[in-house]
């Protein structure tokens, strides 16, 4: 099992800096990436939808051996996570939250802005989150931003208009969480915005602790001989 990979999926681009942080920490792991291109944004879709696509994700990455997998998405952790550790109990699997707690703690006064998609913003569970923020963290749903991003990823300014555009009402915020993997492109932009004063959270890198945590305990990582690799994958769109 040491040997064996580690599954990373999202729905593009977005969960690569998942995978980054992943790799910083554990340079010994042959990683896995697969992006489902096919369903891209998740964020705008329906969950029965997404649930379907991030089972499909998990599928394929056990069926190549992988010993854990990381759900390198925020809307895929809320719609599937759980039923990916039922479905797969022998494999590790961890998810991708909004920084909401860390920021919230860390907030010593005026209020945050946590930037989602759409799904996230209509979960249960994100609704309970925030309800535990004292209204100290409001939600920006973005339908459009995530495809916006995966589209103009090479040339991430082209977009840089739309960004200051959403952030334009909220410009008295104290922070930004990024609740969506793809939104971590936009950080520049957003830390411009605000003249480089506030602070910009986002999950990627306490996922990627978690991950290596559960391994640890588990005795599941590489050994420190081991060369690491990472192989990527893409699903498409049908013609």
């Amino acid at each position: 099992m040491r040997d064996d990979p580690i599954g990373v999926f999202d729905s593009g681009v977005g969960g690569l800096n998942v995978l980054r942080r992943c790799v910083m920490r554990m340079p010994n792991e042959k990683f896995i990436y697969l992006a489902d291109k096919a369903n891209m944004p998740y964020g705008a879709r329906q969950f029965d939808f997404i649930k379907t696509a991030a089972l499909e994700c998990a599928e394929t990455l056990v069926s190549m051996n992988c010993k854990a997998i990381a759900v390198a998405c925020n809307t895929a952790t809320v719609a599937a996570v759980d039923e990916i550790r039922k479905l797969y109990g022998s494999v590790i699997v961890v998810g991708l939250e909004p920084a909401v707690k860390p920021c919230f703690r860390a907030l010593k006064s005026g209020y945050a802005v946590a930037l989602i998609t759409e799904a996230t913003n209509s979960s249960v569970k994100f609704g309970r989150l925030l309800s535990d923020c004292g209204g100290k963290i409001k939600a920006v749903a973005q339908p459009r931003l995530a495809k916006l991003i995966e589209d103009n990823c090479d040339n991430i300014d082209e977009i840089a208009p739309y960004v200051r555009s959403v952030l334009e009402p909220y410009r008295d915020a104290s922070a930004v969480v990024l609740g969506c993997s793809h939104y971590t492109y936009i950080t520049r932009i957003i830390s411009e915005f605000y003249g480089g004063k506030i602070d910009i959270y986002d999950g990627a890198d306490g996922e990627a602790a978690q991950l290596r945590s559960r391994l640890e305990s588990a005795g599941a990582l590489a050994p420190p001989s081991a060369v690491g690799s990472v192989r990527f994958y893409s699903t498409y769109k049908k013609a």
